[in-house]
């Protein structure tokens, strides 16, 4: 019992933190280091709460930490994160098994996704235009937006708009039919993103995406899964 408290009390210290981790990144672009030391620091106790073993459970842990830092240095030096970002990353990978941290990479890639999308229109609606007309630009990002934000939705099991049944069923029938109409999504989230960096690209006001929110929006997903899975097994509520 004792032991389910003080995961009880690691889980929401780790919430706090990614709430300020989001905040700070909002507000000046940086996540700082001792905060994602103070996040990597809780994890050994999280590992003792939950009775995770030496071996595979905590060297697993750490080579998914450092498989996740090595990818994140990649795409640091290719200038698509921050250096917070890596870090606060590689620290929730010492949290969570391999299985759940993938889930935690999904939604992430689908909130950074829309994040980067918003981001983009706000910044279009305030640009110098360069090419294009500024009113036109915004209001075609705002639709890809919402297609993104539909296709994230639908992904993470939220409310979400679909074609009618009516319509899907009487094409689903034929074998290679359904394969085109499985490929439909694809092309139109291929299309939206292809011109919504297109739409982007041609204005000068180039947003810095806060990614550390989409982090932080992941993290607390799986962090809020795992808290509730405690509680189920504890029998409380």
């Amino acid at each position: 019992m004792h032991d389910q408290i003080f995961t009880y009390v690691l889980l929401a210290g780790l919430a706090i933190g990614l709430l300020w981790a989001a905040f700070t990144d909002l507000r000046s672009r940086t996540i700082g280091n001792r905060l994602n030391i103070a996040i990597a620091a809780g994890a050994p106790l999280f590992w003792w709460a939950t009775g995770l073993d030496l071996w595979p459970g905590v060297a697993m842990q750490f080579g998914l930490a450092a498989a996740t830092f090595a990818v994140c240095c990649l795409f640091f030096a290719l200038r698509q994160m921050g250096g917070g970002d890596v870090k606060l990353l590689t620290a929730l990978a010492l949290w969570f098994p391999p299985t759940n941290f993938v889930v935690l990479v999904i939604i992430m890639a689908m909130a950074g996704w829309v994040l980067t999308l918003a981001m983009g229109m706000w910044g279009v609606a305030h640009s110098r235009v360069v090419g294009g007309k500024p009113v036109r630009d915004t209001v075609l990002l705002g639709a890809f937006t919402l297609v993104a934000a539909n296709f994230a939705s639908a992904v993470l099991g939220g409310p979400k708009l679909a074609i009618p049944s009516a319509i899907i069923e009487p094409l689903a029938a034929n074998g290679a039919t359904s394969i085109l109409v499985a490929l439909v999504p694809v092309a139109i989230l291929a299309f939206v993103t292809l011109a919504s960096i297109k739409i982007i690209r041609r204005h000068d006001q180039q947003p810095r995406i806060p990614y550390g929110l989409a982090i932080a929006v992941a993290g607390l997903w799986v962090a809020g899964g795992g808290f509730v899975t405690q509680i189920s097994e504890a029998g409380i509520g």
